[in-house]
Order: C-alpha cells, then sequence, then structure tokens
C-alpha cells in the first residue's frame, strides 16, 4: 500500500534540524546528526551476513529483516531519522575478584533512559517547529540499523571491530533515534578512518572478527554471556576468562579509544563495582530483582549470570569458588549446574 505524498510544509528544513541538534545537546546526547529514512546504506551487507548464518541464534534478527529494510514500516510516511550518541564511562566495570562487566551495561538500563530522553528532544522540538510533525523513538530494541544511519549521517564510521567509532568521542557510545515525517536536510557521512590498524582482529580472544567489520556471533563472547540460554560449549567456558557479562576487548584496543572523553551517560552512571563470582552465585532472586532487575544485565537474567559466574570462575582458575560450584552444580537449571559441574572438574574436584 502506497503512502500519500505529504503536502508541501511550512517550515525552514534548516532550522528545524537545527532545532533537534539544539534540544539534543541540551538533554544530553553527545552528538545529534540527521539522516534520510531509505533503506539503509549497509542494508545489503546485512542481509548476506543473515544468509551466511553469522547471526548465531539470534533469530529475531532474520525474523525482523524487512522490516529493517525501510524505517517507514516503522514510522508510516517517514522521511527523515534524527540519529543521537551519547558516550558511557570508559572505564573498566570490574569486580573485586577481577570478574569483569560490558561496560555499557554499567548502572540502569540505558534503553529506557535514553528513550526517554530522545522523548523529551522530540516534546521539545515540536514546541518550537510551528508545522505539526509526527515522530517515533527508536534505541536498539526496535527493528532499524541504527549503526548504518548514524553512520550515514556522520556521528562516526563502523570500523573493523563493527562498532560506530566517533573520531572525538571513540566507539563508547549508546545510540537512539527520532524517526519523524518531517523532511530534514541530511547530513554528510564522512570518510573511514580505521587505516591499517587491526588491533582489533587481532586481540578477538575467540576471533568473532572474521574480517574487518564481519562478526561472527557464534564465536563471540557477548553472545554466549548475554543472549545464549542454555548450556556453553566447552571451548566458550575456557576462552571466558574474566568475562561474566560481554566483551569489550576490540573496543579497549582501539586506538580511537585513547584519550576519549571518560565521563558516562549521567542517568545511567554508577559508581558502585558489580559483584564477585561468589557473590553472583549466592544471589536470590529478591536481591536480583531489587539490584539488577532494570538493569542491562536483566538480557542475561539471573541464571545466566551465574552460569557465566561459574564458567568464568573454571576458565581463570580460581580455587575460592569451589564451595559456590558444588552448590550450584545440584540448582535444576542446565546452563548453570553443567556450568558449575565443568569448573569444578577444571578446578580439581567434580
Amino acid at each position: 500500500m502506497s503512502v500519500p505524498e505529504t503536502p508541501a510544509l511550512r517550515y525552514d528544513r534548516r532550522l528545524a534540524a537545527d532545532v533537534f541538534r539544539e534540544e539534543a545537546r541540551r538533554s544530553g546526547f553527545s552528538r545529534a546528526a540527521i539522516a534520510r529514512a531509505g533503506e539503509p546504506p549497509e542494508f545489503s551487507r546485512f542481509a548476506r551476513w543473515l544468509a551466511a548464518g553469522r547471526h548465531a541464534g539470534m533469530r529475531y534478527l532474520a525474523d525482523t529483516r524487512d522490516a529493517r529494510a525501510d524505517p517507514s514500516r516503522i514510522l508510516p510516511g517517514a522521511r527523515s531519522i534524527v540519529c543521537l550518541s551519547a558516550t558511557y564511562s570508559s572505564e573498566p566495570y570490574r569486580a573485586a575478584d577481577g570478574a569483569e562487566i560490558a561496560r555499557y551495561a554499567r548502572g540502569a538500563d540505558y534503553h529506557g533512559a535514553l528513550r526517554a530522553r530522545a522523548e523529551h528532544v522530540a516534546r521539545r522540538a515540536a514546541d518550537r517547529i510551528s508545522t505539526p510533525f509526527r515522530h517515533r523513538v527508536c534505541v536498539d530494541s526496535t527493528p532499524l540499523l541504527e549503526r548504518s544511519f548514524a553512520a550515514a549521517a556522520g556521528l562516526g564510521w563502523i570500523g573493523k571491530n563493527g562498532c560506530l567509532i566517533d573520531p572525538n568521542l571513540g566507539s563508547y557510545v549508546l545510540l537512539a533515534e527520532i524517526l519523524t515525517d518531517l523532511d530534514l536536510p541530511p547530513d554528510d557521512p564522512i570518510a573511514e578512518q580505521c587505516g591499517a590498524c587491526v588491533a582489533c582482529l587481532q586481540a578477538c580472544p575467540t576471533g568473532a572478527l572474521l574480517s574487518p567489520g564481519v562478526l561472527d556471533a557464534g564465536r563471540c563472547l557477548a553472545f554466549w554471556t548475554i543472549e545464549h540460554r542454555g548450556p556453553l560449549p566447552d571451548s566458550v567456558k575456557e576462552a571466558l576468562g574474566p568475562h561474566v557479562f560481554g566483551c569489550d576487548i576490540c573496543q579497549e584496543v582501539c586506538p580511537w579509544n585513547d584519550g576519549a572523553p571518560r565521563p558516562g551517560c549521567r542517568d545511567v552512571a554508577t559508581e558502585e563495582a558489580p559483584p564477585t563470582r561468589r557473590e553472583w552465585l549466592a544471589m536470590g532472586p529478591g536481591e536480583w530483582r531489587r539490584r539488577y532487575g532494570r538493569s542491562a544485565l536483566n538480557r542475561a537474567g539471573r541464571r545466566g549470570l551465574q552460569r557465566n559466574a561459574a564458567a568464568s570462575g573454571g576458565s581463570v582458575g580460581d580455587r575460592r569458588l569451589l564451595p559456590a560450584l558444588e552448590g550450584a552444580a545440584r540448582v535444576r537449571e542446565a546452563g548453570l549446574s553443567e556450568a558449575a559441574g565443568w569448573a569444578a572438574s577444571r578446578l580439581g574436584r567434580g
């Protein structure tokens, strides 16, 4: 079904675009830029990636393939995408025993925080732009190829590690978008600046980066510790090292993150250290809901974090975890009990 042609709008396109940028800055976003709401520039590459099965167990990516090809499926009549970025802390998020959590998961769930902030931007823009417009706010749970549009808008380029890299802010950035039926002038993309550097490809502990910008999720520790449910393959458990949720290695070694600004997103930041592996294994459902039920860690769930903590303890050889592992091995949850039994055996008591 075709979308009726939008009548001529009585507003200055460039001034309207400036309004969105100004309100984005006032709302705490690091940067804002505009892309056209057409087929994502990288969609054909994404489609080939799916066809090759590189998305592993993330079936939702294949199920939403067609929606990701056309932003008007999200907002009928969409003409422009206001792409927004916000930095998050680049300081390691590490427990007292060395267990690590991906930096983006520090504090409150960024999905709700960025969505609320972007909605505020849209409301403030509506107050200032004389022509009424429709909009839809997206964060990464919406089927939109946000990195592709962010790169098209000039917020950065997609690096060899698959992350959006801002030349001034590095890659520790969170993204949000405002789809609108306003016809805003798009910004220009910037050239890829990774050059001959292949530090991220060389540093990946599982060889998940097959070539520049091509990630095999089936090898990625972030996929296994966040998205996957059930037992972990032995090869993954052995490679986990300190990682209990996600992995930042391909960003840690990126030269564009050297000297990048350290402050994090103000409404998701926390100074609290994450739990140790032993604390994860001892955590009951009530404490989990209270401390992490509204955090990005909830994606993996309590049992998923406990499974990862057990496997990580075996991977790094933490014998202090043995008593907790013996109890966890008796839990009636296959992923956790299997990981705990594997770790206890590896540590010499199983």
